[in-house]
């Protein structure tokens, strides 16, 4: 005659993980030099900016983590942050089993506890990433307006060398709106 056994699962689980989101997108700039001499002008820029330079790209890390690198030869930006965490889990399940059939019972439970654990853990990481993610995000717009001035001042730069290849320049002005007017005396 066989009876019901209470049989008790403990499972825990330790994970590392690591996650990573990224964006990457062209720049926008005008080819008024040639292409060597409009990425010196820009990367003096982004040196101003706090960038360092490393062959034909600029690279930055800000305090929060994210890292921003001006590919100068393809002129390309890629923006990405990092994260990781230690995740402990642990789950504990019960249930009755027939005494013939205990090793089963706990064989089933046991894979129930391990499939939790899946599952949690990566509704951890998952929770992660989208804090990356909106780390990320919240940086793009600000990350934006600083390149775009960037790019801006070294187009500038870029319209006076060739105002200059022209002939004398007499005369620059700059409105508030980032409008240049250069005259040149031929």
């Amino acid at each position: 005659m066989s009876r019901a056994i209470l049989v008790r699962v403990a499972e825990s689980m330790v994970r590392t993980i690591h996650v990573e989101d990224g964006v990457a997108s062209p720049l926008e700039m005008l080819p008024i030099l040639a292409p060597e001499r409009m990425a010196d002008l820009l990367a003096a820029e982004l040196a101003a900016l706090g960038f360092e330079r490393d062959g034909h790209a600029c690279k930055r890390t800000d305090p929060d983590g994210i890292e921003v690198t001006v590919d100068l030869a393809a002129s390309t930006i890629a923006v990405k942050l990092g994260a990781g965490a230690r995740i402990s889990e642990s789950v504990e399940l019960a249930a009755h089993a027939d005494s013939d059939y205990l090793t089963s019972a706990e064989a089933t439970l046991r894979g129930q506890a391990q499939d939790e654990l899946e599952a949690r853990v990566a509704e951890r990481a998952e929770a992660l990433r989208r804090e990356v993610t909106a780390r990320l995000e919240s940086k793009l717009g600000d990350l934006r307006r600083e390149l775009d001035g960037a790019i801006g001042r070294a187009t500038v730069g870029a319209l006076t060398e060739k105002a200059a290849q022209l002939g004398r320049i007499e005369e620059t002005q700059q409105d508030d709106a980032g409008n240049v007017t250069i005259r040149v005396r031929l």
